[in-house]
């Protein structure tokens, strides 16, 4: 993953008015899930710990700056019917799996998203820019104004 962007603090743009996180886009994560009784791929992602595995769990790891995509299209090959995705690391990088997940036909319904960052208010996030259509990624908090760098 590449360097974050440090948040724009020249004065060229103030810090957004506060807004209700219900009226922003950032996810919100309900806590520690019910996993129940299905079989789960586990993707652990960068070096957060591994989260208590269940008899028919398959842990995988995805290395920090590794392809999400080429991760998924390896062990998505391999599930029975039934089986969920837990992913658990730093918020930016399980949004990056959940992402690359949906793009290969999984539901958020069988997403269980852990990320292990998020009592941080000031944290890696990845910001679209609306005016070059770039992704990137920043350290910032909510409502934090950043440069972009296209």
């Amino acid at each position: 993953m590449p360097d974050p962007v440090r948040p724009l603090r020249t004065g060229a743009a103030a810090p957004s008015v506060h807004v209700a996180p219900e009226w922003t886009t950032v996810p919100r994560y309900a806590g520690p899930a019910e996993r129940g009784g299905s079989p789960h791929l586990v993707v652990v992602c960068g070096s957060a710990p591994a989260p208590d595995l269940g008899p028919a769990d398959r842990l995988v790891r995805l290395p920090a700056g590794a392809d999400a995509a080429t991760l998924l299209d390896r062990e998505l090959a391999t599930l029975v019917t039934g089986t969920r995705i837990l992913v658990t690391g730093p918020e930016a990088l399980v949004q990056a799996v959940r992402a690359a997940a949906l793009h290969r036909g999984a539901l958020d319904e069988e997403l269980v998203l852990v990320p292990t960052d998020v009592a941080h208010a000031t944290r890696e996030r990845t910001v679209h820019c609306a005016h070059c259509h770039q992704h990137v990624v920043v350290h910032a908090a909510v409502g934090d104004a950043v440069a972009c760098p296209g």
